[in-house]
């Protein structure tokens, strides 16, 4: 009786999470403990980052009606492309043999490839392809090797997604081959919070037996970019699974992480006082990269594919007042476009300075599919992007600003081009400051519109190549120096 109203309790609340619908800022793709990418234990059509390496360390305890274990999974994955991972695990690292008791009995490896839709896309294929080796203390299984195929279907916006999977694995041995299915939801709830609930189907192996089939609710916390902990309570559908059974584990990426930084609380700029006198206008305040030289542009991180090398003597760019970067709109934090309104110049609180002429230091253009066909929202892809761009800029010390600068083809009139390619530079640069911590008065934007092309319009690869966004580097240098050779003692603090 307990465990039936444990299978109620669960799918209700499978189909209630199903009917729950918002927007958000989700995690990026994070290990199952299988290894693969996923939600607890089902692969998703999502892959690793390109330039990730994760590694995960799981409890797996498992209750039954005549025997109990617990069992140690290990497991690594390494994103290989935007649309391939590999992936390895370990069953148990007690060494307990407890392996039969768990349904978790081998251990295996694998890739993982994105066959249909890009990253940014809400619905998506993938293939995963397994080879599994028998962990047992049963001879009849032990050291025998399985080959699994899987195709995943995936549908997921902004804080919801549903996944599907059907497989074929082949057996090694005189056992039967088995049929594969499995379907899972994910919700965020809250930024750092996700909640999965999955359910998973094994047709039997041995004439006569159930297949295992299981339903598992859980969630992930995501403790800071590069570090998870999971949690998950399943209970079995047939006799072939335990009773119940509890998952509990961390997960460590390194590279662009699983989840971009929480969006950091701001303090309200300053008011004047009335019976101060009038002050000068205030000085900008910079943020310097030390030492001054651009990234490698030859890099093999995805970050080094975005970067461009820097020409000598670098590139002068003068900064005007209204360049800044808009008021921010708290509640949109999906595109975070804010109203193309600046304030006065004059205004109480508002940040004013002289113009200046700053040189360019690093150099990063972001591709057409940074954005959605023909809007200012961020694709899931452009997310990425803007937080790896983020993160490098975390790590350096010193002054500098940024200036996020929006070109687009010459399909459409030439206003709504340089409209757009406005509203795109201001969205990246929001969420530059509410989902990557950059301080907003460092970011200045401005958009071109079809000006400046980079290609010829008259091809799509051209066209392409023209919708692009491009964030320059900047540091001011002292009056008379040599913007292209100036060391870092002279950049005005």
């Amino acid at each position: 009786m307990i465990r039936l109203h444990m299978r109620i309790l669960l799918v209700s609340t499978a189909a209630c999470l199903a009917l729950l619908l918002a927007v958000a800022s989700p995690g990026l793709a994070s290990p199952t403990h299988y290894g693969h990418t996923g939600l607890l234990n089902l692969p998703t059509a999502q892959t690793l980052n390109e330039g990730n390496i994760c590694v995960g360390l799981w409890t797996n305890c498992t209750v039954g009606s005549d025997r109990s274990g617990v069992i140690v999974p290990a497991t690594i994955t390494l994103g290989l492309g935007t649309f391939m991972e590999a992936y390895g695990s370990y069953p148990n690292l007690l060494f307990n043999d407890d392996e039969d008791v768990s349904g978790r009995g081998f251990a295996d490896i694998g890739f993982k490839f994105r066959i249909f839709g890009k990253r940014s896309d809400p619905f998506r294929l993938g293939l995963d392809l397994q080879a599994r080796r028998s962990i047992s203390d049963d001879i009849r299984r032990d050291s025998l090797t399985d080959y699994a195929s899987t195709l995943i279907a995936s549908y997921r916006r902004e804080k919801f997604g549903v996944h599907a999977t059907a497989g074929y694995i082949l057996k090694d041995s005189d056992f039967d081959d088995q049929l594969t299915f499995g379907g899972g939801f994910e919700y965020y709830p809250v930024d750092r919070l996700r909640t999965i609930a999955e359910v998973s189907y094994e047709s039997g192996a041995e004439p006569g037996f159930d297949g295992p089939a299981e339903a598992t609710m859980g969630l992930q916390y995501f403790l800071t970019p590069h570090l998870t902990m999971n949690f998950g309570v399943g209970v079995g559908l047939t006799d072939a699974s335990p009773d119940f059974r509890v998952l509990f584990g961390f997960s460590s990426c390194q590279g662009v992480g699983t989840f971009n930084r929480p969006v950091p609380k701001f303090a309200e700029p300053p008011k004047a006082q009335e019976e101060a006198p009038q002050e000068p206008a205030k000085k900008l305040k910079f943020k310097t990269i030390t030492p001054l030289v651009p990234g490698s542009s030859g890099s093999t991180s995805p970050l080094g594919k975005l970067e461009l090398p820097l020409p000598e003597p670098r590139e002068q760019v003068l900064i005007t007042p209204d360049e800044r970067l808009p008021p921010i709109d708290l509640t949109r934090q999906d595109s975070a476009v804010s109203p193309l309104v600046l304030p006065p110049p004059n205004a109480e609180g508002a940040f004013i300075f002289e113009p200046f002429k700053a040189t360019t230091i690093r150099k990063f253009i972001l591709p057409e599919q940074t954005f959605q066909p023909n809007q200012e929202s961020l694709s899931m892809e452009g997310r990425e992007f803007l937080a790896m761009i983020a993160e490098e800029l975390r790590q350096t010390t010193g002054r500098y600003v940024i200036r996020i600068e929006g070109y687009m083809d010459n399909v459409g009139s030439e206003e709504y081009n340089r409209k757009l390619s406005y509203e795109r530079a201001v969205t990246a640069g929001s969420v530059l400051v509410l989902k990557n911590g950059l301080d907003p008065h460092s970011i200045f934007v401005k958009g071109y519109g079809e000006a400046k092309p980079a290609a010829d319009n008259t091809s799509p690869e051209g066209r392409s190549r023209n919708n692009r966004l491009e964030l320059l580097i900047l540091v001011k240098v002292l009056d008379g120096q040599d913007v292209g050779t100036a060391p870092a003692s002279t950049v005005q603090q």
